[in-house]
């Protein structure tokens, strides 16, 4: 299966050589860019060389106050248009958040933030699942590349690969594939995917009531906040909630939990939040 390009984006000022652990186990479908400025701590240059097939670029930018958001930022928009990358921004700094979940909700890239450089010594495949790509995910990239491998399904495969896992319900579904793809195109896809979207409610759900999204909410924080803490869950807490409340099935939940903190964390949340979310689909 061809895997996607990762971009890792090293805000070395704040996480230093400790961010790049792990970049030794990256493959030649990964890019590393570290930017640095004048006044970054030693650069261990020995370490940073033992970087595997992994293609590595260094980029100084100016020193200053929020010098490291501002450009790495714009290089996440830069990549953003392309949605055949992955992006990941190794930092601790969490103003990268804001601009992860706009890119995120925008046009559904596969981007995160993590301190260091995570890589698990499996195959790129089991890889990917590892790191939040959701067993659904896995299945229709698989089914791309045996069996939607031709035109036009190669040149808009990360957009429709995008819809598909985002979409609510098949009329939805329907309406975005049209807008992407030639009309007489889609059966195919219905065809090859059938398992995949069988699930999926022929027409939009109706939409919850304020009121109610805000005592659904008020329910999540009161849990939340009383078994989760500290580490990940208080860093990621308004991601985590805002997913918990606007997802409409425990699917979703499960997907987008996966994509913004390791699966043993997201199987805590989801055994503690069990009595709130059990009467979604």
């Amino acid at each position: 299966m061809k895997t996607i390009n990762t971009y890792y984006l090293i805000d070395y000022e704040n996480v230093g050589i400790n961010g790049l652990s792990g970049c030794e186990k990256l493959t030649s479908t990964d890019h590393i860019i570290i930017f640095f400025t004048k006044n970054a701590r030693k650069i261990d240059m020995g370490e940073i060389a033992n970087h595997g097939t992994v293609e590595l670029k260094m980029i100084e930018i100016p020193a200053g106050k929020q010098s490291a958001d501002i450009h790495i930022g714009s290089y996440l928009g830069y990549l953003a248009g392309n949605l055949k990358y992955s992006v990941v921004i190794i930092s601790n700094d969490t103003d990268f958040d804001n601009v992860i979940k706009f890119w995120r909700k925008e046009l559904s890239i596969t981007v995160s933030r993590q301190s260091k450089i995570q890589v698990n010594t499996v195959s790129k495949q089991n890889k990917a699942k590892s790191a939040g790509l959701s067993t659904k995910e896995s299945q229709i990239r698989t089914i791309f590349e045996q069996k939607l491998n031709k035109s036009p399904y190669q040149e808009k495969k990360e957009a429709i690969i995008a819809i598909l896992l985002n979409s609510k319900d098949k009329q939805s579904l329907n309406t975005a594939l049209t807008k992407t793809i030639p009309s007489s195109n889609i059966p195919s896809i219905y065809k090859e995917l059938k398992d995949i979207i069988k699930n999926l409610p022929s027409t939009p759900s109706k939409a919850v009531p304020k009121n109610d999204i805000k005592k659904r909410e008020a329910q999540f924080r009161t849990v939340y906040g009383r078994y989760f803490k500290n580490g990940i869950y208080k860093e990621k807490r308004e991601e985590i909630i805002s997913i918990l409340v606007n997802s409409n099935t425990k699917q979703q939940i499960n997907n987008k939990l996966c994509k913004i903190i390791p699966g043993e964390n997201v199987s805590k949340i989801l055994k503690q939040l069990k009595p709130l979310i059990q009467t979604l689909p």
